[in-house]
């Protein structure tokens, strides 16, 4: 019943006729069951053609409600969770393992290409062993990661900062595990699901170096919570993002060398399981007429920009943080990447409608 409802106010809401409906309809019910629905912001009790429904009817004109439905059938990039589960599971052994078998393969002095004799050689378990891996967000599913990937419980946290009683019962456990007491972990792998402009991982500002990535690496220095977990000044540290763009890996390395020249360590490495090119992001000469919606005053909100949002340096987020611009959607929430007529908050006051709602992370106090 809910379904026909939803679809009579399509017919409503577009104007369509019987044999456009009829078209219409069944690619719409293919995209929904196989992937939109399983967006998990919606509303409670809310589906795709719902949501999409509201979503058209907000638009003035015809060709306005056109052009929206048209971005939808033909640009719109959806990372369902079993995608995002495969790119988990694919992390260790196509990214990882490479590394850990290149530097086995060099310590015990045969080519890499002898897979067989280098991860039967007990350095290549010591060299697992010794890799500590920490998640940079939810998004990270470190779960999902240590299975798939078959590592111990204590070289796995799901956060990127931690304690330094955490650090010291690691460390004791790498201990026992590699029978050496002078250990320490030889790498560091730092994992994310998603990074479209890089921004929030590392930056330079006039006040210093800030972002997630700063953090974590800054606590292995010295002075750090877990100073005891690596050698500083020989820190191995390696970047995975399951789905990232170009640019933001082209700009979290260039950062990050300029960070580990000022620490006189070693340059951490950022690699992208599957990275989005540059061709993806909606562009003025290809995107033409959806791009006026998204830039039109009366499709955006009144409400300015807050502080997380001034660091993509534009003054909207019509087409999402720092301009990026991308018509990307994650199963579990909507980049503010992409485009503000995509995750735009529908209960928000003075506000446009999002297709996919976005449950923002940084709140502003107040």
């Amino acid at each position: 019943m809910k379904q026909d409802l939803a679809e009579s106010l399509l017919v409503k809401v577009m104007a369509w006729p019987a044999d456009r409906l009829v078209d219409e309809r069944a690619r719409l019910d293919r995209m929904a069951r196989f992937k939109y629905d399983e967006y998990q912001q919606f509303g409670p009790g809310q589906k795709f053609l719902e949501a999409l429904c509201l979503w058209l009817g907000q638009f003035e004109t015809p060709e306005e409600r056109e052009a929206a439905y048209a971005f939808v059938r033909r640009r719109l990039v959806f990372v369902s969770a079993e995608d995002m589960r495969h790119l988990v599971e694919v992390s260790f052994p196509d990214v990882v393992r490479p590394k850990l078998i290149a530097d086995t393969a060099a310590r015990i002095g045969v080519s890499p290409h002898r897979l067989a004799q280098v991860m039967a050689d007990p350095a290549y378990r010591s060299a697992v062993r010794s890799t500590l891996f920490l998640g940079l967000s939810d998004g990270s599913h470190m779960d999902i990661f240590r299975r798939s990937a078959g590592l111990d419980n204590e070289q796995v946290w799901q956060a990127y900062e931690m304690s330094a009683a955490k650090s010291a019962g690691m460390l004791g456990d790498l201990r026992k595990a590699l029978c050496a007491e002078e250990a320490c972990f030889e790498r560091v792998v730092l994992v994310d699901d998603f990074s479209a402009s890089g921004i929030s991982f590392v930056r330079n500002e006039p006040e210093g170096w800030k972002g997630k990535v700063i953090k974590a690496i800054k606590q292995f220095a010295s002075d750090g919570e877990a100073k005891d977990l690596v050698v500083y000044d020989k820190i191995e540290m390696h970047i995975v993002l399951y789905v990232a763009t170009f640019g933001a890996v082209q700009y979290i390395q260039k950062e990050l060398t300029a960070f580990a020249a000022e620490q006189s360590i070693p340059v951490p490495t950022v690699t992208a399981v599957y990275e989005l090119t540059p061709k993806l992001a909606l562009t003025d000469a290809d995107d033409t007429e959806f791009l006026k919606l998204v830039d039109n005053d009366r499709y955006y909100r009144k409400r300015p920009l807050d502080s997380h949002e001034t660091k993509g340096g534009t003054d909207t987020v019509k087409r999402g943080f720092a301009a990026c611009a991308l018509p990307v959607v994650l199963a579990h929430n909507c980049p503010n990447n992409s485009v503000f007529l995509l995750w735009a908050d529908p209960l928000e006051s003075d506000s446009a409608r999002g297709l996919f709602p976005r449950i923002v992370r940084h709140k502003e106090p107040g």
